[in-house]
């Protein structure tokens, strides 16, 4: 039956290549054409003693690789590093954070695609951020005899039942994997439920908190960069959702004027810019595009460029974590605790409850409801900084606490024979 399975899946995918290479859509450029397709440059050659393949999906999941990649790079070295990830938002972060000695698209999964790409860039192991199960891919590493699994692995009900529905295609690739370093023990049950046995998993924690270890920006410069005010208060309103920005905007626009304010809006996707615009323009206030610069001279400042987040985390002195005023299940809410600003964040933070339990056990986070509380905690910080600053040093506290994921995972890959052993 799985058998059967991959082969039909297989047929379906060689149709729509194929119908893709007749027509392709008019956003994907020949380049991206060929990456997906496998195509490495002329020229290419594996690292000596083989690659290690790391895999991230997108713009996320490869921002939240950085610590472990600077780690492996320090102990392996760079150029044994293979990265791919399936969205072009995420290459290209992955080619300016110079992390890896090569980046480069997903092939599709046909083995016509991947068999010539794994043959070139000789993996001695693939590990696989978070969770993307490709049931093809994977069958096809665990033919040729390659380990792989999957890294700071978190994964959800939703997924799971989805998995379980299809089993007949995704067995082969899920019960062939070597290991699974789940985040929490929530998850290691869940990877349990798909077969995978507990002598391959340990819950190691989760890299995005060994942001604490990364270099501060440079405040200064992205003061100066972008033109903010330094005599003004700053809020970051980070990885909003529709539905969010109105709640913001009816809490904050009485208070702008009023308490000498400046927010910045972050979209979690730019493509939702004009609808942001909208909803600020709608209320009679005027903005300016992060991308303009002079921000200073503006009260409201849209963010319209991606991978900037963390370095407006830095400069603010308030964040809120979006996603979490709607039925959307929050963001990292330790990206601001990094730089010890104090947290705001919606009751919907479904997503990261070990985060919002931490932080609350230690009085680090703000918790609010809706507009009218979100204006009262802006009010209440403005008129007690410094208890919102001693909040904010709280919060780099619970974060140091939970950091070291990325040491743990390469430790658990050396003793398992993964990684070569070697001084951490």
């Amino acid at each position: 039956m799985g058998k059967l399975a991959l082969k039909s899946y297989q047929w379906l995918l060689r149709a729509v290549v194929e119908a893709l290479s007749l027509f392709p859509p008019r956003r994907m450029a020949k380049e991206e054409f060929a990456l997906r397709l496998g195509r490495l440059p002329e020229g290419f050659k594996a690292p000596e003693g083989g690659s290690l393949w790391i895999h991230g999906a997108s713009l996320g999941e490869v921002i939240t690789l950085r610590p472990f990649l600077k780690e492996l790079g320090r102990l392996y070295g760079r150029d044994r590093i293979i990265c791919t990830t399936t969205t072009i938002d995420g290459l290209r972060q992955l080619q300016k954070d110079e992390l890896c000695g090569f980046a480069t698209l997903m092939p599709i999964e046909l083995p016509a695609c991947s068999v010539p790409f794994i043959e070139k860039i000789n993996p001695k192991v693939l590990m696989i951020n978070e969770t993307e199960i490709w049931p093809l891919l994977l069958d096809t590493l665990k033919q040729r005899g390659i380990p792989y699994g999957i890294i700071n692995g978190r994964i959800n009900e939703k997924s799971v039942r989805m998995m379980r529905l299809g089993w007949a295609l995704f067995e082969s690739g899920v019960t062939g994997m070597s290991f699974a370093f789940p985040q929490e023990k929530q998850y290691l049950r869940r990877f349990r439920i798909l077969g995978i046995d507990d002598e391959k998993q340990q819950a190691l924690g989760c890299f995005k908190y060994d942001i604490a270890s990364a270099p501060m920006p440079n405040i200064e410069e992205i003061r100066n960069k972008y033109g903010f005010l330094e005599d003004r208060p700053l809020i970051c309103f980070g990885s909003t959702h529709p539905g969010e920005e109105a709640y913001i905007i009816e809490a904050v626009k009485p208070l702008l004027e009023k308490l000498n304010l400046a927010i910045i809006i972050a979209p979690r996707h730019v493509k939702r810019v004009d609808e942001v615009e909208k909803i600020i323009t709608d209320n009679g206030l005027s903005y300016k595009k992060l991308s303009e610069k002079d921000c200073g001279k503006s009260r409201i400042v849209i963010v319209d460029s991606m991978g900037v987040l963390r370095d407006l985390y830095a400069l603010s002195d308030l964040a809120y974590v979006g996603g979490s005023l709607i039925k959307r299940g929050g963001h990292n809410l330790m990206e601001p605790a990094a730089f010890s600003k104090p947290i705001i964040a919606g009751p919907y933070n479904f997503n990261f409850r070990y985060e919002v339990m931490a932080l609350n056990r230690e009085s680090a986070i703000k918790i609010v409801n809706g507009p009218n509380e979100l204006q009262a905690v802006i009010e209440s910080w403005k008129a007690n900084s410094s208890e919102f600053k001693e909040m904010g040093i709280r919060a780099r506290k619970v974060l140091d606490s939970m950091s070291g994921a990325s040491r743990r995972t390469i430790e658990a890959l050396q003793k398992l024979g993964f990684l070569p052993k070697c001084q951490m």
